[in-house]
């Protein structure tokens, strides 16, 4: 596993090597940042919702998601805290596959790092509901 120090704002450092290596594609890379306890929540209210464990977990939630949306995500504001996490504001649109309509909403991320490797990601949309509206027939 890759670890990446959590002093100085190592877990801003740690949030944005995490998205570069999923924009190259390295998702494998990705995940090598990923504690052995790592979890992901998301709001209930979508498809893909829920708590879900390890790199199996954000692999399905993930899956599941792409049943529904594809999405193209601005560039991320990355903020460290006193605490060693970090918060991530991003703006996303998401495109529904089975009516094409989108939703742009911005989203916030908690990210809780432990041993250098992200712990926990919780995951906040702006809007829920202007989401699961893409899906709706019209």
């Amino acid at each position: 596993m890759s670890t990446i120090g959590t002093t100085e704002h190592g877990a801003v450092r740690l949030v944005n090597e995490m998205g570069r290596r999923f924009r190259e594609g390295d998702h494998a890379g990705a995940f090598d940042l990923l504690h052995p306890d790592f979890s992901i929540q998301q709001p209930e209210s979508l498809p893909h919702g829920g708590r879900h464990d390890g790199r199996d977990g954000m692999v399905a939630a993930s899956t599941e998601f792409a049943r529904h949306w594809e999405r193209s995500i601005g560039a991320a504001r990355v903020l460290g805290c006193d605490d060693g996490s970090a918060v991530q504001i991003t703006t996303q649109t998401w495109t529904a596959r089975s009516t094409g309509r989108s939703a742009t909403v911005d989203v916030v991320e908690l990210f809780t790092v432990a041993d250098g490797l992200i712990a926990e990601i919780r995951v906040f949309q702006q809007d829920t509901h202007v989401l699961l509206a893409t899906l709706d027939s019209p």
